[in-house]
């Protein structure tokens, strides 16, 4: 595989991050254990990890453990000797052995019934298996890589999950971030299922329909969201707006912004609203002081899900993409002279600022403003009468 990440889209911080600890564990040895909600893209991050491995071109061999009857999973792992049960008319070879020198993908481990996991204990330290209705044990070379969206922790507490089995494949954990934590990726995702789908051919998504993927919670995740956008795009007969996402989406109130949104997410809808804004018509838009704005869009040109840049000698937010630098933002003269002030004391205060430039506390704190959300000043401790605000360097 020439890129194997190739089918793992996103570009925000945390899926990023996430690709990175899965490319490090990869070159390891070591079990892998894959945690996350349902839908959240688990068989392909264990594709990943066996593309990114030694293995990689070794065979890579899937089993989703709840969907197989208990009394046929040992046989589909482990292979049976011919008339071993009814039904058994020849000798077949089981996944461990048909993953030898590769991988093996457990998928919904936690679904393994009981008695069958300390035999999957004993391959994982014996690394040898013996067929159902055989005598004679085979070695194999395997790595195993099983995901879960069960709590396993807690299902060895209520004995229904084997410890020492949870011990051995938790070589390493990596636990994979929701769609609600993406940002970004979202819209990127959408648009993807939207193009690769028939119905989706020639549309796109509007504003709206946008600001809704942003705010919603996404429990079924990926999985989901690719549902909605593919039904939505049914409906729609040009661009998909919110109300072809609505009827698709498992849990979703009349407002496009659930009660539950943080404020970073109700900053992005804000934005896609406008398509880019102002400070101040955040501020109008979600009744959100602007010290608190200012924070959280710092937040979210850190992770790359928000960019800044200067119009008209207007400072404006969009979402995505990189930041521009504003050299060329003209600060009114009283800003100017407070910019060399700050600059040779170091630190100012609203009342500080009020008093030195004759100004009013409204005022000072209009400018202070005004200077942080160019990305002149920065904030120096909790926003409130005695902040202090430093130069930016």
């Amino acid at each position: 595989m020439a890129n194997s990440n190739s089918s793992i889209i996103g570009s925000s911080k945390i899926i990023q991050t996430t690709l990175a600890t899965a490319k490090r564990v990869a070159r390891t040895n070591l079990s892998v254990l894959v945690t996350g909600e349902t839908g959240t893209g688990k068989e392909l991050f264990a594709r990943f990890v066996h593309a990114e491995s030694t293995r990689a071109k070794g065979p890579f061999v899937t089993l989703n453990c709840a969907s197989i009857p208990g009394e046929l999973l040992e046989s589909e792992l482990f292979g049976h000797k011919k008339g071993a049960f009814t039904g058994a008319v020849s000798d077949q070879e089981g996944l461990f052995v048909q993953a030898n020198g590769g991988t093996l993908f457990l998928d919904e481990i936690g679904d393994m019934p009981f008695p069958l996991q300390a035999k999957i204990l004993r391959v994982l330290q014996e690394r040898e298996v013996r067929p159902v209705g055989g005598n004679v044990l085979r070695k194999v070379d395997v790595r195993v890589v099983a995901a879960t969206h069960r709590n396993l922790e807690e299902m060895v507490s209520q004995g229904r999950f084997r410890e020492d089995l949870l011990s051995r494949l938790r070589g390493y954990m990596l636990e994979l971030p929701p769609l609600r934590e993406r940002g970004r990726d979202v819209i990127t995702l959408a648009r993807l299922f939207l193009h690769a789908s028939k119905e989706g051919s020639g549309k796109c998504l509007g504003h709206d329909a946008q600001a809704l993927l942003l705010a919603y919670r996404w429990p079924g995740n990926i999985r989901e969201l690719q549902h909605a956008i593919q039904a939505a795009a049914v409906d729609a007969p040009g661009s998909i707006g919110a109300q072809h996402l609505r009827q698709h989406l498992r849990c979703v109130g009349n407002a496009p912004v659930e009660v539950g949104a943080s404020i970073g997410q109700k900053i992005l809808v804000a934005i896609e609203a406008r398509g880019q804004a102002t400070l101040a018509q955040l501020h109008t838009d979600l009744k959100v002081p602007k010290p608190t704005l200012h924070r959280y869009l710092g937040r979210l040109q850190e992770d790359g899900q928000v960019r800044r840049f200067c119009k008209n000698e207007a400072v404006l937010f969009a979402v995505g993409g990189e930041d521009t630098i504003f050299p060329d933002v003209l600060l009114p003269d009283r800003q100017s002279k407070a910019m060399a002030f700050i600059g040779q004391k170091g630190r100012i205060t609203r009342q500080q600022y009020a008093d030195v430039f004759g100004v009013s506390i409204r005022t000072a704190s209009r400018d202070l403003s005004d200077m942080l959300s160019n990305g002149r000043l920065r904030l120096d401790g909790q926003p409130g009468k005695l902040a202090g605000y430093l130069v930016c360097v």
